[in-house]
């Protein structure tokens, strides 16, 4: 511990020459001291984790402030306890209570003000963090409690396209998006934004504008809202992840043996392991899970009575392909132009799905056609 704090005063001192501010080194001295409780009683709750975990956000906006204010810029900060910002006890991914936040509205103050962003406070008392990344989900929370007109995003890592401008580099920006398009994309994208952060704003139509920094200015390029908006060619944007993983579970019997599924997902539960989707036939069952995930998955069905499953397979070297956009199911041949993108160019499509979502299709294929396969389907749908 002792080892990171001299590493941040070290660093700061970079851009600050008077050191670091007392709010910033009491911070420190804070985790320090959590972290010597932590290991003279041995308890290490989820409960513990959320507040450890809480001080990088802590530690950050502290570190901003430093930096605005050597910068001529006064910023407050405004912690989420303070600010009544309220949550569930689901310790790792909390959900926002705004029932209970009514005193949020009134909290704010005028000018610059910095909220530490990933976390916020049960009816208890203790530091419930939102999830992974989640300060713009924080942000739409506070959004709607202040009945804010809009949401502004700066500068997001990767933009809303057509298709990462890594495969195909003259992929478009999409200037409209849904709120369900967004948080589908937003999946497989975990640079971009939270996938929750619709959630608050969409029972109040309150539009997220995405902006992109230029020319010392900031220049609108997508706007997400509740207005539905089927394109010419209905699909908006090709998108994958490699980071997934597909189990099966074959046995000439799983497609007739009922609660199969169900012994499953209960186990799953159980363990924190989260299902992205099943996929079906009378003789396999296919659940594609996170790739970090699948060994433990795998370990778990093997301990269950799942007695018509004869065998347990991981597939990890295959790529997920998501074509998005609303109106597939009222436009016919999206999925006629999609397999043919793929069958043309000798790719083969391990497993598909499309169906359970106005907005979305599936292909599973092996990573060593994953770059093709979605050079030929973005060929076909914007050129």
């Amino acid at each position: 511990m002792q080892q990171i704090s001299d590493s941040v005063v070290q660093k700061i001192e970079i851009f600050n020459e008077t050191g670091i501010s007392e709010l910033l080194e009491n911070e420190l001295n804070s985790l320090q001291n959590l972290l010597k409780g932590i290991e003279f009683t041995g308890d290490f709750s989820l409960s513990l984790k959320d507040q450890v975990i809480s001080f990088s956000e802590r530690i950050t906006t502290a570190v901003l402030q430093l930096f605005l204010s050597k910068n001529q810029l006064d910023a407050s900060i405004i912690y989420p306890e303070d600010l009544g910002l309220i949550v569930t006890e689901e310790f790792g991914n909390a959900t926002f209570l705004y029932k209970e936040s009514f005193k949020v509205k009134n909290s704010l103050s005028e000018g610059i003000i910095l909220i530490p962003g990933s976390y916020g406070i049960t009816q208890n008392g203790k530091i419930a963090r939102l999830g992974k990344r989640s300060a713009d989900y924080t942000a739409a929370g506070i959004t709607r409690l202040t009945e804010a007109d809009s949401l502004q995003l700066w500068e997001l890592d990767k933009e809303f396209k057509t298709c990462d401008s890594e495969i195909v580099p003259n992929a478009n920006l999409i200037p409209r998006l849904t709120y369900s398009e967004a948080s589908e994309l937003s999946y497989f994208s975990e640079l971009s934004i939270h996938p929750r952060i619709v959630e608050p704003l969409i029972s109040k139509h309150i539009p997220i504008q995405v902006f992109r920094l230029i020319n010392k200015g900031k220049e609108l390029t997508t706007i997400i809202n509740s207005e539905s908006f089927v394109t010419p060619n209905v699909v908006k944007s090709v998108v994958h992840t490699d980071e997934i993983a597909v189990l099966k579970l074959n046995g000439p019997g799983v497609g007739f043996k009922p609660g199969i599924l169900a012994k499953v997902t209960t186990a799953f539960h159980h363990s924190g392991i989260n299902i992205r989707s099943v996929i079906t036939s009378q003789v396999s069952i296919n659940i594609i899970l996170n790739k970090n995930e699948i060994a433990r998955a795998r370990t778990i069905c093997k301990e269950l009575p799942l007695s018509s499953v004869s065998e347990i397979i991981i597939e990890d070297q295959v790529s997920l392909i998501a074509v998005v956009g609303h109106g597939m199911q009222q436009h016919h041949g999206v999925s006629a132009k999609l397999f043919t993108a793929v069958a043309q160019h000798k790719i083969n499509v391990l497993l598909s799905g499309s169906g359970a979502s106005d907005l979305v299709s599936y292909l599973i294929v092996d990573q060593k056609d994953t770059q093709k396969a979605i050079k030929e389907i973005h060929q076909i749908f914007f050129e």
